[in-house]
């Protein structure tokens, strides 16, 4: 009877979890443009670029020529 109770569980529990990696690794697939933004801005402050630099790759990186 046990046995029947995890063949249950197991039939229950797979296609959940199937269902739950597609869902969570469809919506973080690939690198988004807010993350390169953001690992730009970490990388200026900690000094490894200087501020034309940050801001020419910033123009590049947002969609309104990285003007506010």
């Amino acid at each position: 009877m046990l046995i029947g109770l995890l063949w249950m569980a197991l039939l229950i529990a797979l296609p959940v979890y199937i269902v739950y990696w597609l869902t969570t690794r469809s919506s973080s697939d690939g690198p988004t443009e807010d993350s390169a933004l953001a690992v730009l801005q970490e990388r200026y402050a900690r000094g490894e670029i200087d501020d034309e630099e940050f801001e020419r790759r910033r123009a590049r990186l947002t969609p309104d020529g990285g003007r506010y």
